[in-house]
Protein backbone atom coordinates (compact mmCIF):
# COMPACT_ATOMS: atom_id res chain seq x y z
CA UNK A 1 0.00 0.00 0.00
CA UNK A 2 1.34 3.28 -0.81
CA UNK A 3 2.20 6.14 1.91
CA UNK A 4 0.24 8.81 1.76
CA UNK A 5 2.40 11.96 0.69
CA UNK A 6 2.03 14.62 3.70
CA UNK A 7 -0.13 17.89 2.23
CA UNK A 8 2.99 19.92 3.43
CA UNK A 9 6.54 19.59 2.01
CA UNK A 10 9.25 20.19 4.34
CA UNK A 11 10.98 22.57 2.31
CA UNK A 12 7.12 24.68 2.22
CA UNK A 13 7.05 24.21 5.93
CA UNK A 14 10.06 26.10 6.43
CA UNK A 15 9.55 28.67 3.91
CA UNK A 16 5.85 29.53 5.72
CA UNK A 17 8.10 29.62 9.27
CA UNK A 18 10.26 32.04 7.86
CA UNK A 19 7.94 34.13 6.41
CA UNK A 20 5.95 33.85 9.87
CA UNK A 21 9.35 35.26 11.89
CA UNK A 22 10.13 37.55 9.52
CA UNK A 23 6.43 39.07 9.40
CA UNK A 24 6.75 39.14 13.57
CA UNK A 25 10.67 40.72 13.60
CA UNK A 26 9.14 43.14 11.61
CA UNK A 27 5.98 43.89 13.45
CA UNK A 28 8.02 43.84 16.51
CA UNK A 29 10.32 46.71 15.08
CA UNK A 30 7.40 48.79 13.89
CA UNK A 31 6.73 48.36 17.70
CA UNK A 32 10.18 49.80 18.58
CA UNK A 33 10.44 52.75 16.03
CA UNK A 34 7.14 54.22 17.61
CA UNK A 35 8.46 53.96 21.39
CA UNK A 36 11.38 54.88 23.11
CA UNK A 37 12.44 53.39 26.41
CA UNK A 38 13.78 54.40 30.34
CA UNK A 39 17.17 55.68 30.20
CA UNK A 40 19.20 53.29 32.52
CA UNK A 41 20.72 56.48 33.62
CA UNK A 42 18.36 59.32 34.77
CA UNK A 43 14.35 59.10 34.32
CA UNK A 44 14.77 60.50 30.77
CA UNK A 45 13.57 58.23 28.16
CA UNK A 46 15.84 57.37 24.90
CA UNK A 47 14.73 57.00 21.69
CA UNK A 48 15.47 53.22 19.57
CA UNK A 49 18.19 54.02 17.34
CA UNK A 50 19.57 51.15 14.83
CA UNK A 51 22.98 51.20 14.42
CA UNK A 52 25.76 48.80 12.16
CA UNK A 53 27.07 45.79 13.97
CA UNK A 54 30.20 46.84 12.00
CA UNK A 55 30.77 50.11 13.43
CA UNK A 56 30.58 49.09 17.11
CA UNK A 57 33.61 48.79 18.91
CA UNK A 58 33.70 46.45 22.09
CA UNK A 59 34.29 48.13 25.56
CA UNK A 60 37.90 48.32 26.78
CA UNK A 61 39.08 45.05 29.01
CA UNK A 62 39.64 47.30 31.98
CA UNK A 63 35.88 48.60 31.67
CA UNK A 64 34.31 45.20 30.31
CA UNK A 65 35.50 41.83 33.03
CA UNK A 66 32.95 39.44 31.53
CA UNK A 67 34.10 37.18 28.55
CA UNK A 68 31.49 36.28 25.92
CA UNK A 69 29.02 34.04 26.79
CA UNK A 70 30.55 31.82 24.10
CA UNK A 71 33.74 31.53 25.89
CA UNK A 72 32.80 30.07 28.97
CA UNK A 73 29.16 29.37 28.70
CA UNK A 74 28.55 28.34 25.08
CA UNK A 75 25.48 26.45 25.84
CA UNK A 76 23.75 29.86 26.62
CA UNK A 77 25.64 31.53 23.89
CA UNK A 78 23.85 28.67 21.38
CA UNK A 79 20.19 29.64 22.66
CA UNK A 80 20.43 32.92 22.46
CA UNK A 81 22.03 33.14 18.96
CA UNK A 82 19.12 30.96 17.95
CA UNK A 83 16.85 33.11 19.47
CA UNK A 84 18.46 36.02 17.64
CA UNK A 85 18.22 33.95 14.19
CA UNK A 86 14.20 32.95 14.77
CA UNK A 87 13.72 36.51 15.79
CA UNK A 88 16.24 39.12 15.48
CA UNK A 89 17.23 41.26 18.43
CA UNK A 90 14.42 42.28 20.96
CA UNK A 91 16.02 43.64 23.38
CA UNK A 92 18.32 46.96 22.47
CA UNK A 93 22.19 47.13 22.84
CA UNK A 94 23.41 49.93 24.83
CA UNK A 95 26.13 52.23 22.73
CA UNK A 96 28.40 55.27 24.30
CA UNK A 97 29.58 57.30 21.12
CA UNK A 98 33.12 58.16 23.13
CA UNK A 99 36.32 59.30 21.88
CA UNK A 100 34.83 59.06 18.42
CA UNK A 101 33.58 55.61 18.43
CA UNK A 102 30.83 53.63 19.27
CA UNK A 103 31.49 51.99 22.54
CA UNK A 104 29.00 49.12 23.25
CA UNK A 105 27.94 48.72 26.75
CA UNK A 106 25.94 45.83 26.95
CA UNK A 107 25.11 43.59 23.93
CA UNK A 108 28.55 42.19 23.53
CA UNK A 109 27.23 39.04 23.08
CA UNK A 110 24.05 40.27 20.64
CA UNK A 111 27.02 41.70 18.19
CA UNK A 112 29.31 39.15 18.16
CA UNK A 113 26.14 36.63 16.58
CA UNK A 114 24.74 39.22 14.81
CA UNK A 115 28.39 39.12 12.71
CA UNK A 116 28.20 35.30 13.01
CA UNK A 117 24.86 35.07 11.53
CA UNK A 118 25.29 36.99 8.64
CA UNK A 119 28.96 35.81 8.44
CA UNK A 120 27.01 32.32 8.09
CA UNK A 121 24.00 32.64 6.50
CA UNK A 122 24.61 35.83 3.73
CA UNK A 123 24.35 33.44 1.01
CA UNK A 124 21.34 32.00 1.93
CA UNK A 125 18.49 32.67 -0.35
CA UNK A 126 16.25 35.00 1.20
CA UNK A 127 18.51 35.79 3.66
CA UNK A 128 17.55 39.59 5.26
CA UNK A 129 20.61 41.12 6.49
CA UNK A 130 19.51 44.49 7.47
CA UNK A 131 17.51 42.26 10.45
CA UNK A 132 20.43 41.11 11.79
CA UNK A 133 22.95 44.31 10.60
CA UNK A 134 20.96 46.98 11.99
CA UNK A 135 20.04 45.86 15.40
CA UNK A 136 17.41 48.62 17.92
CA UNK A 137 20.10 50.24 19.93
CA UNK A 138 19.98 53.01 22.99
CA UNK A 139 22.79 55.55 22.02
CA UNK A 140 24.18 58.03 24.53
CA UNK A 141 26.46 61.13 23.41
CA UNK A 142 29.60 61.91 24.54
CA UNK A 143 28.49 64.09 27.29
CA UNK A 144 25.48 62.35 28.35
CA UNK A 145 27.27 60.08 31.07
CA UNK A 146 30.71 59.52 32.46
CA UNK A 147 33.30 56.77 31.89
CA UNK A 148 31.94 55.80 36.08
CA UNK A 149 28.33 55.55 34.53
CA UNK A 150 29.32 53.61 31.41
CA UNK A 151 30.87 51.26 33.58
CA UNK A 152 28.17 50.86 35.80
CA UNK A 153 26.10 50.03 32.70
CA UNK A 154 28.35 47.52 31.94
CA UNK A 155 28.22 45.69 35.28
CA UNK A 156 24.21 46.06 35.98
CA UNK A 157 23.30 44.18 32.26
CA UNK A 158 25.69 41.52 32.86
CA UNK A 159 24.32 40.62 36.68
CA UNK A 160 22.06 37.66 34.83
CA UNK A 161 25.59 35.58 33.90
CA UNK A 162 26.28 32.82 35.78
CA UNK A 163 28.74 33.72 37.98
CA UNK A 164 30.26 30.52 39.46
CA UNK A 165 31.71 30.12 35.30
CA UNK A 166 33.66 33.59 35.57
CA UNK A 167 37.41 33.25 36.45
CA UNK A 168 38.03 33.73 40.20
CA UNK A 169 40.10 36.82 39.53
CA UNK A 170 37.20 38.11 37.72
CA UNK A 171 34.66 37.23 40.17
CA UNK A 172 36.33 38.61 42.96
CA UNK A 173 36.74 42.14 40.84
CA UNK A 174 33.34 42.61 40.15
CA UNK A 175 32.25 41.55 43.66
CA UNK A 176 34.80 44.73 44.81
CA UNK A 177 33.44 46.84 41.67
CA UNK A 178 30.13 46.18 42.91
CA UNK A 179 30.71 46.70 45.93
CA UNK A 180 31.81 50.13 45.39
CA UNK A 181 29.16 51.00 43.02
CA UNK A 182 26.63 50.57 46.05
CA UNK A 183 28.99 52.52 48.55
CA UNK A 184 28.60 55.92 46.00
CA UNK A 185 24.90 54.64 46.07
CA UNK A 186 24.69 55.59 49.73
CA UNK A 187 23.74 51.74 50.45
CA UNK A 188 24.69 50.88 54.43
CA UNK A 189 27.50 48.46 54.32
CA UNK A 190 24.90 45.38 55.41
CA UNK A 191 22.59 46.30 52.34
CA UNK A 192 25.19 46.22 50.15
CA UNK A 193 26.08 42.64 50.98
CA UNK A 194 22.64 41.50 50.29
CA UNK A 195 22.16 43.16 47.27
CA UNK A 196 25.14 42.07 46.17
CA UNK A 197 24.53 38.04 46.71
CA UNK A 198 21.00 38.49 45.63
CA UNK A 199 22.35 39.68 42.34
CA UNK A 200 25.69 37.65 42.04
CA UNK A 201 23.38 34.29 43.17
CA UNK A 202 25.94 33.85 46.17
CA UNK A 203 25.73 33.64 49.85
CA UNK A 204 26.65 36.60 52.06
CA UNK A 205 29.65 34.58 53.41
CA UNK A 206 31.45 34.35 49.55
CA UNK A 207 30.51 38.34 49.13
CA UNK A 208 32.44 38.61 52.49
CA UNK A 209 35.31 36.49 51.43
CA UNK A 210 35.26 38.00 47.76
CA UNK A 211 35.92 41.37 49.70
CA UNK A 212 38.63 39.76 52.05
CA UNK A 213 40.96 38.50 49.54
CA UNK A 214 41.03 41.62 47.41
CA UNK A 215 41.13 43.64 50.11
CA UNK A 216 43.49 42.29 52.67
CA UNK A 217 45.48 39.72 50.66
CA UNK A 218 48.67 41.42 48.45
CA UNK A 219 48.49 41.57 44.83
CA UNK A 220 51.32 38.18 44.54
CA UNK A 221 49.42 36.22 46.83
CA UNK A 222 46.19 36.83 45.57
CA UNK A 223 47.82 35.45 42.11
CA UNK A 224 48.61 32.48 43.72
CA UNK A 225 44.52 31.79 44.08
CA UNK A 226 43.71 33.49 40.59
CA UNK A 227 46.23 30.55 38.84
CA UNK A 228 43.91 28.10 41.40
CA UNK A 229 47.90 26.89 43.02
CA UNK A 230 45.81 27.49 46.16
CA UNK A 231 42.61 26.97 47.23
CA UNK A 232 40.07 29.68 48.52
CA UNK A 233 40.31 28.45 51.95
CA UNK A 234 44.07 28.37 52.05
CA UNK A 235 44.23 32.13 50.50
CA UNK A 236 41.93 33.31 53.11
CA UNK A 237 44.53 32.09 55.66
CA UNK A 238 47.05 35.26 54.80
CA UNK A 239 43.97 37.29 55.56
CA UNK A 240 45.75 36.50 59.70
CA UNK A 241 48.34 38.31 58.71
CA UNK A 242 49.38 41.99 58.44
CA UNK A 243 50.70 43.27 54.88
CA UNK A 244 54.24 43.10 55.91
CA UNK A 245 53.96 39.70 57.07
CA UNK A 246 52.46 38.70 53.84
CA UNK A 247 55.33 40.42 51.92
CA UNK A 248 57.73 38.86 53.95
CA UNK A 249 56.38 35.46 53.00
CA UNK A 250 56.40 35.63 49.64
CA UNK A 251 59.49 37.17 49.03
CA UNK A 252 61.30 34.76 51.54
CA UNK A 253 59.15 31.74 50.79
CA UNK A 254 57.55 32.36 47.14
CA UNK A 255 59.08 29.40 45.72
CA UNK A 256 57.61 26.93 48.86
CA UNK A 257 54.23 28.48 49.34
CA UNK A 258 52.07 25.58 48.92
CA UNK A 259 48.42 24.42 49.95
CA UNK A 260 48.80 22.03 52.79
CA UNK A 261 51.48 24.66 54.34
CA UNK A 262 49.75 27.56 54.17
CA UNK A 263 46.70 25.77 55.42
CA UNK A 264 49.32 24.90 58.61
CA UNK A 265 49.39 28.72 59.05
CA UNK A 266 47.53 29.87 61.90
CA UNK A 267 46.38 33.09 63.63
CA UNK A 268 48.47 35.11 65.85
CA UNK A 269 51.73 32.98 64.45
CA UNK A 270 55.04 35.00 64.83
CA UNK A 271 57.24 35.05 61.51
CA UNK A 272 59.73 32.11 63.72
CA UNK A 273 56.30 30.27 63.57
CA UNK A 274 55.91 30.79 60.15
CA UNK A 275 59.34 30.26 58.80
CA UNK A 276 58.97 26.83 60.67
CA UNK A 277 55.65 25.94 58.56
CA UNK A 278 57.64 26.78 55.54
CA UNK A 279 61.43 25.69 56.10
CA UNK A 280 59.88 21.79 56.43
CA UNK A 281 61.37 20.55 53.09
CA UNK A 282 60.26 17.09 52.17
CA UNK A 283 57.90 16.75 55.62
CA UNK A 284 54.41 16.11 55.69
CA UNK A 285 52.19 18.74 57.29
CA UNK A 286 49.16 17.00 59.39
CA UNK A 287 46.23 19.04 60.94
CA UNK A 288 44.67 18.44 63.88
CA UNK A 289 42.36 19.72 65.81
CA UNK A 290 42.25 19.85 69.41
CA UNK A 291 39.54 21.40 72.14
CA UNK A 292 40.31 23.29 74.52
CA UNK A 293 38.49 24.83 77.73
CA UNK A 294 36.66 28.30 76.96
CA UNK A 295 38.89 31.50 77.91
CA UNK A 296 42.36 29.68 77.75
CA UNK A 297 42.76 29.49 73.88
CA UNK A 298 45.47 32.27 74.28
CA UNK A 299 47.47 29.98 76.85
CA UNK A 300 47.36 27.00 74.68
CA UNK A 301 48.68 28.90 71.61
CA UNK A 302 51.43 30.28 74.00
CA UNK A 303 52.07 26.97 75.67
CA UNK A 304 52.58 24.93 72.43
CA UNK A 305 54.46 28.01 70.48
CA UNK A 306 57.02 27.12 73.20
CA UNK A 307 57.01 23.26 73.00
CA UNK A 308 58.22 24.07 68.95
CA UNK A 309 60.77 26.31 70.24
CA UNK A 310 62.12 23.65 72.21
CA UNK A 311 61.45 20.81 69.94
CA UNK A 312 61.86 21.97 66.87
CA UNK A 313 60.52 19.58 63.99
CA UNK A 314 62.78 17.56 62.41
Amino acid sequence: MATKKSGVQNSEFLKAMREKTDRDSKSVKDVLKKNSVLSVVGNERKSIEYKDVYTMQPAPDNWNRYPLLKKDQPDRYLELKMAIYNNGVLNPLTLWEHEGKLVILAGHNRQSICKEIIAECKEESGFDEEKFRYPPCIVYGEDEITEEQAIDIINDTNLYRDFSKLPSKVRIQITKERMELYKRRRYARGERIDQLARELGLEKTAVYENLSIYEKVIGPLQELYYDEKLTRKAILRFVFFDTDTQKWIYETYGDSISEAKVKALKKNMSRADIARVFEQEGKGIKRITVEVPVGREKEFRDMFSEWLRREPLE
